[in-house]
């Protein structure tokens, strides 16, 4: 498709998996009449180069020359994580908008500086933020915004979700309240293959009353791995959702227990699903971003960074945006946790540097 005024110019920065299967094949596919990549960015020749034959782009080495040389208005980073609050800094010298990778740094102090810088700028900086935004997670808080649970007071997640992904969740179905103290407890077990891992547990109070509790580890991630991962749970006043499908709570002025509908399409040999359905008295429906096309459940939770990133940039407000704020709130969960646990539990104050 030639590029026109109509199609918002992007460098694609990074040559790595992501870039290959997710971004390349999004706007190439059905973010196609939206936004269209221009250049890829990489500073690997090698993998640079051929990534960029592949995906029909000019391949360079920096943002700059994407810009210069082939006109990019906008940019998406998907390099190596250490490489993220760089290349954001580096987006925002240049005056680009930028889909931004997780974790916005490696360290909180780096983190803290990009998220004021973001904060102090008018140029839009989306963090591609998926967990809140596959479909699972996000008819869980359709199911929360509708009162079918009441208010959520706790929320469990139990070896399911990975460092600031599992707090960004927690953050997103319990209103993206203010954390004020952790707690936690660390334990270094052998794994057959590995040296000692840590695995942690603990909790996260917030304002309004509302606690998360999290177990969780690096070891639970890796490929070979011997447990197995867990679920999410949440509990209401006056309900509960979780796992197997049932839904615990009020729909037409009565208690109940409501079954949800998952309904499946298929891409290739796998089954992946396009809508969840509660059937109650108002029956709640969230489907995936793009019901029709071939796309794991990966591909649609970054269609829609993608969509909330496009429509920051236009100045709209989505419901499932992820600030830069937003990312740093979820490594200052994850990393209060963590410094309590080294601390054998001691309750570590949640920063939350931005907050006022």
């Amino acid at each position: 498709m030639p590029l026109t005024e109509a199609l918002l110019p992007v460098a694609l920065v990074g040559a790595g998996r992501r870039s290959e299967t997710v971004y390349g094949p999004l706007l190439a596919g059905p973010l196609g009449n939206r936004a269209q990549l221009c250049a890829l960015v990489s500073r690997g020749k090698k993998r640079g180069s051929q990534l960029a034959e592949e995906l029909g782009l000019p391949f360079v080495h920096s943002l700059d020359e994407a810009v210069s040389r082939h006109g990019a208005r906008a940019a998406i980073l998907c390099a190596s994580s250490p490489e993220n609050h760089r290349l954001a800094h580096q987006s925002l010298d240049l005056q680009l908008p930028a889909l931004l990778e997780t974790p916005l740094a490696f360290k909180l102090n780096d983190a803290r500086a990009l998220a004021a810088r973001v904060e102090q700028s008018s140029i839009p900086i989306e963090v591609a933020e998926q967990n809140p935004r596959f479909l699972e997670q996000r008819f869980w808080k359709a199911v929360i915004d509708a009162g079918i649970i009441g208010t959520p007071r706790f929320i469990s997640c139990d070896r399911a979700g990975y460092r600031y992904h599992a707090t960004a969740v927690a953050r997103q179905l319990l209103g993206r309240p203010t954390a004020l103290q952790a707690s936690g407890r660390r334990a270094l077990l052998p794994i057959k293959g590995h040296d000692q891992q840590a695995l942690y547990s603990g909790t996260i109070a917030c304002d309004g009353g509302a606690v998360f509790q999290l177990t969780d580890g690096e070891a639970l991630w890796q490929q070979d791995s011997p447990w197995t991962r867990g679920s999410w749970a949440v509990l209401g006043e006056e309900g509960s959702l979780g796992s197997p499908d049932l839904v615990i709570g009020r729909t037409a002025g009565q208690r109940q227990a409501m079954v949800i509908e998952r309904v499946n399409r298929k891409s290739g040999k796998q089954n992946f699903e396009a809508k969840l359905i509660l059937h109650c008295a108002t029956p709640i429906e969230v489907t995936s971003p793009f019901p029709g096309e071939r796309l794991t459940d990966d591909q649609q939770a970054a269609a829609l960074c993608l969509l909330d990133w496009l429509a920051r940039i236009n100045g709209e407000a989505t419901a499932t945006s992820w600030s830069a704020q937003d990312g740093l709130a979820d490594l200052e969960w994850i990393c209060a946790l963590e410094r309590s646990a080294v601390l054998a539990g001691s309750p570590i104050r949640v920063e939350e540097g931005l907050r006022k």
